[in-house]
């Protein structure tokens, strides 16, 4: 889409945004303006559906319904310092834009009302009375005409912000979302994609497996060759899995020495074969210490699976997956256990 459409693709939802406000006697305030402005542009069909569901269960658009909507797509508060700034400077700029749009609306009005009564009464004006409106008239057409080019202006100029500040949140989001040691997903993303699976698993009744990993001996190995090293080691581990992955599954790190791998659309037997391999190709590197060029020998990973059950929680489904990873380590390490369906207490 080229920009100028882009623009008028904005301005005109802005517009209507500010019709459905007034239309259905909702407060035009940024925090609605938001909302609305976002439902309308239909990008979102996350957020269409939150506000259908929730307008068909409250029965209108309350504060409450606008706060918890506002809370799950647009409060950033969460995410920091830098976050909080991005969000209050979209509203200083929905603000803004709020302020034209309405300056420009009461303009309209006041114009339509005037060359309505002109048109009523120009039949019987004379010649003087009839000049003096005519001139009114075209005063107050130029000013809607500059009144419409500050409108356009700043549409587009809050456009632009906008969409600058966009992916400045798309990149603190993705950030918010990264381990910064290793570069794969942190626990919180592991956190997001295990429940989204789990949900598409119950709607859809498609497959989803869990591996749930950890470094055997990773603390005496940590001691023996300093914390550094074993930074270098985790990164090694952490790439090893993500680039062992592919299509829709999720490596993270969950936590110190232990990683999880969320695989949608996959059978047990599936994930089970993928555990063998990322098993054996993380035993397969050879670690060198680069300052001494030494060999420290390898290092091997012990695996858990299971699958997902429909309708257990979250927690047992990990629980259950960490059961089978114990198992492996008490087992001997560098191996891979299986935690079957059958063996599930899905309370």
């Amino acid at each position: 889409m080229r920009k100028d459409d882009s623009f008028k693709k904005a301005s005109l939802n802005a517009q209507k945004t500010m019709a459905l406000l007034k239309d259905r006697k909702i407060k035009t305030i940024p925090q609605n303006f938001t909302i609305w402005y976002e439902y309308l542009s239909e990008e979102n069909p996350e957020i269409i559906e939150v506000v259908n569901r929730l307008m068909l269960e409250k029965g209108k658009f309350s504060d409450e319904v606008a706060k918890q909507i506002y809370n799950e797509f647009f409060s950033y508060e969460k995410e920091g310092r830098e976050i909080r700034e991005t969000n209050r400077l979209v509203q200083q700029s929905m603000q803004a834009v709020l302020r034209e749009i309405q300056k420009s609306s009461t303009g309209l009005e006041n114009y339509g009302e005037h060359l309505s009564d002109f048109a009523d009464k120009a039949d019987g004006l004379s010649l003087p009375d009839l000049q003096e409106t005519v001139r009114s008239i075209v005063d107050e057409t130029k000013s809607m005409a500059e009144q419409s080019h500050q409108l356009n202006n700043s549409l587009q100029s809050a456009s632009e912000e906008i969409s600058t500040l966009k992916q400045r949140l798309e990149q603190v989001e993705n950030e918010s979302l990264t381990d910064p040691l290793t570069g794969i997903a942190n626990r919180k993303r592991f956190d997001k994609e295990l429940l989204s699976a789990t949900n598409i698993s119950e709607n859809t009744n498609s497959g989803l497996c869990l591996i749930m990993s950890d470094i055997d001996f990773f603390k005496k190995f940590n001691d023996q060759h300093g914390h550094v090293f074993g930074d270098q080691v985790l990164k090694l581990v952490a790439q090893t899995l993500k680039t062992g992955v592919t299509g829709k599954a999720t490596a993270a790190r969950y936590g110190g020495e232990e990683f999880g791998i969320i695989l949608p659309n996959t059978k047990l037997q599936h994930a089970v074969t993928l555990a063998n391999k990322l098993r054996n190709e993380v035993s397969s590197k050879k670690l060198v210490k680069r300052n001494t060029g030494s060999d420290v020998g390898r290092i091997t990973m012990s695996f858990g699976v299971s699958q997902y059950i429909q309708g257990e929680s979250i927690n047992n489904f990990i629980a259950r997956a960490d059961d089978a990873l114990y198992d492996a380590k008490n087992s001997g390490r560098d191996q891979v256990k299986i935690h079957l369906p059958e063996m599930a207490n899905t309370a």
